[in-house]
């Protein structure tokens, strides 16, 4: 992906946050609160921003949150931005040792080759152990027995076996949660001639390497889950949609809608005659520049739990 990752992280939030199903998140958020002290597993964690919205729900469990993604980088600002978040949000918030009195999810992730970058303290409205790991989600998943997973704009990325091996690590009974799962839709407005040839290749490239869930992720986990024994209890849209009003985009949309443009346009060279990625991209980011593109990516969020 072109451009500053971390930033364009930041610009998609309140993209992000405006396309998550309510319905779909209120469910989510019963299953947590249902539980005792639940282990929380978060898969591709990115900057903390899922973490960060927890912290602002207005009930959060008692629970060890255990957030994975494979760079450091992104890791290290989390701890920043959600000791940051929790602060704002009445938390005493800290750094801290793990210490020597290690806990089930400490020892499980010594089975794995993750690595903890950073250990935090959360007192407050709850209390919180944060557990900021650098390793491969799927692995920390199997190692433990986890009774609440989230993994948002993830999935697409893995197997069915590998989603299979993700979700193999919830206890019975425990909660699922895969909101922003892409589903196969990416529109630009207004039409360009060079849509077509250009957004079908840029869809392709999801299916590479071509065993990965890709562009249709949404709806395969429809089928998919059932069959690894999840039970599905609310599914529903949560649609990327990105609109200038008053002659501005929102927050920093207009980063985010320059990048996935320019993301589009990198994947498919190769693929489309350059002469029309090149028309196709000048074009786009000529009317994002003048506040006239409108940009819509299908995705579903989907809830359930280990049967």
């Amino acid at each position: 992906m072109k451009g500053d990752f971390e930033r364009y992280l930041a610009a998609k939030a309140t993209v992000d946050d405006r396309a998550l199903d309510r319905r779909v998140l209120e469910r989510a958020r019963e299953g947590l609160n249902a539980e005792s002290t639940p282990r929380v597993l978060e898969a591709g964690a990115g900057t903390g921003a899922f973490l960060r919205r927890v912290l602002g729900w207005e009930a959060v469990p008692d629970c060890t949150y255990v957030a994975v993604d494979t760079d450091p980088a992104l890791l290290a600002t989390a701890r920043d931005r959600v000791v940051s978040r929790a602060r704002d949000e009445g938390f005493e918030a800290s750094v801290v040792d793990p210490g020597p009195e290690e806990t089930d999810v400490d020892r499980s992730l010594e089975r794995t080759e993750a690595t903890t970058v950073a250990a935090l303290s959360l007192r407050g409205p709850a209390r919180i152990d944060v557990r900021l790991v650098a390793g491969d989600a799927v692995a920390v998943a199997e190692a433990g027995e986890w009774d609440w997973l989230v993994a948002q704009a993830f999935v697409d990325l893995l197997t069915p076996d590998a989603v299979g091996r993700l979700v193999s690590g919830v206890r019975r009974g425990g909660g699922v949660y895969f909101p922003i799962t892409f589903d196969g839709g990416t529109a630009f407005v207004p039409e360009h001639p060079a849509d077509a040839p250009v957004l079908d290749a840029y869809h392709a490239t999801m299916a590479d390497p071509p065993d990965r869930l890709g562009a249709t992720a949404g709806r395969r986990l429809l089928a998919l889950l059932p069959e690894r024994g999840i039970e599905l209890d609310a599914v529903g849209g949560s649609d990327w949609v990105v609109t200038p009003h008053d002659g501005a985009y929102p927050a920093d949309e207009d980063y985010f809608l320059e990048v996935v443009v320019d993301t589009v346009a990198d994947a498919v060279r190769g693929r489309v005659a350059s002469e029309t990625v090149e028309s196709w991209l000048d074009a786009r980011q000529g009317e994002r520049a003048e506040r006239q593109l409108r940009f819509v990516a299908r995705n579903l969020d989907l809830y359930g739990h280990r049967a």
